[in-house]
């Protein structure tokens, strides 16, 4: 199979300083796109992106807590302000703490909704408006990809289960409202691997060029 061919393409990347988001950012600077690594921490966001670019990459590591709009704000306009566009979105960013339903306290869960649905719409809303605007002007299609999970087995999950539930609700929702945009919207279920994770990913950017 012939590697992708990305170069040109900017893409953000959430969460993308640990796990099948590193892959995932991994895989996109190998395919010749400028990857906005993005990491609530700012040790694993820099580090991150400083691998990219040890690669031969093109990549920027910048901290932020998606789960807060400004912040949100501060990601897309920072990776804007260096590459000038945004083509490609993947979220990835999510929290999974343990705590039974009967012990779970309302911080907490607001917490988990915050990071893993909150996070996504504000960085589809915002992202979205850029792309809608990239492609009137361009004709150039925008891809957005939400990652999800299978529901986690044994007790202590349920708000994580709840709001991995909620994306493939929220991305056809996304979908039919930004198809008409030029934007493409998935939402993935995580294989077992963050490498396979990452292969489906570009296999649906790819697709929806």
């Amino acid at each position: 199979m012939s590697q992708p061919d990305l170069s040109g393409k900017v893409a953000i990347v959430t969460g993308a300083g640990h796990g099948a988001g590193a892959a995932v950012a991994r895989a996109l600077a190998a395919a010749g796109a400028r990857v906005a690594v993005n990491d609530i921490n700012p040790d694993r966001a820099y580090r991150g992106a400083a691998e990219l670019r040890d690669g031969g990459g093109l990549a920027l590591g910048i901290q932020a807590d998606v789960s807060n709009r400004f912040q949100c704000v501060h990601l897309i306009e920072t990776t804007r302000a260096e590459w000038g566009r945004v083509d490609i979105l993947v979220n990835h960013a999510n929290i999974s703490p343990t705590a039974t339903i009967l012990r779970m306290d309302e911080w907490e869960l607001m917490r988990v909704l915050d990071v893993n649905v909150k996070s996504v719409f504000f960085m589809c809303q915002l992202v979205g408006r850029v792309m809608a605007d990239q492609h009137q002007a361009d004709g150039r299609r925008g891809v957005i990809v939400n990652l999800t999970a299978p529901e986690p087995d044994g007790p202590g999950h349920a708000a994580y289960a709840a709001t991995m539930g909620a994306l493939p609700a929220f991305g056809r929702a996304c979908a039919r409202e930004f198809a008409p945009l030029g934007i493409s919207v998935q939402t993935l279920l995580a294989a077992p691997t963050p490498e396979e994770t990452a292969a489906a990913v570009m296999s649906v950017v790819t697709h929806s060029e």
